[in-house]
């Protein structure tokens, strides 16, 4: 049988990507993805569900998952309704910089009866760090289609890297399930009509206050 995957990327987009003022960020040749772990009940561990690649140049990789969708209705369980995926990111940047997601892009497929709203939802902190910040976005049934879904970020809400460090960022995004209609089927996933789907982050940049 032949098996069906998703694919994730991210795409470091520094030069584009200015903060306040007119300093637009480091050289982002000096910016790079060091390493990326995986976890959770849509990408589990064990046995291995997702693939990392890293491209040559380090600036964008893509995890492929086989097993990311929540499904609602007859026969499912309350676990089948809620899949999240952990992705543990380990950032390199140049010292004098740090750095925070701007924007997300989600793409995925929606199939639903009258009644069943599907939730994506992603959490972004540092590890160690208290701050998080929280996107969101809703699809409702009835419907059968693709769904893009553009989340940004309020620059007072941007939780930061710490500067002089590297720390690893975690993102924690959930795709669940919900219902009026107890006789209603539903299923929400991240893979495409093409089998590809694409988050894109986009860094915006500041440079830290000298000591």
């Amino acid at each position: 049988m032949k098996s069906i995957f998703v694919t994730l990327s991210l795409l470091v987009s520094a030069a584009l990507a200015r903060p306040t003022g007119t300093q637009s960020g480091p050289d982002v040749n000096e910016v790079y993805f060091e390493n990326v772990v995986y976890g959770g009940s849509g990408c589990p561990v064990s046995p291995p569900s997702a693939s990392v690649i890293m491209a040559d140049d380090k600036q964008s990789f893509t995890v492929i998952f086989d097993q990311f969708t929540a499904r609602i209705g007859q026969g499912t369980s309350l676990s089948d309704r809620r899949k999240n995926c952990q992705l543990n990111i380990k950032v390199h940047i140049p010292g004098g910089w740090q750095f925070s997601i701007a924007s997300t892009n989600y793409r995925g497929f929606f199939l639903a009866d009258k009644g069943v709203t599907g939730h994506q939802q992603s959490i972004y902190y540092f590890q160690g760090d208290d701050h998080t910040t929280i996107t969101q976005g809703t699809i409702q049934g009835p419907a059968q289609k693709n769904y893009n879904i553009l989340d940004q970020i309020a620059l007072e809400s941007t939780s930061w890297s710490p500067c002089g460090e590297d720390r690893p960022m975690n993102i924690n995004t959930a795709i669940f399930l919900t219902s009026t209609n107890p006789n209603a089927n539903g299923e929400l996933t991240t893979d495409s009509i093409d089998g590809k789907v694409v988050q894109k982050y986009q860094f915006q940049w500041q440079q830290c206050n000298s000591p």
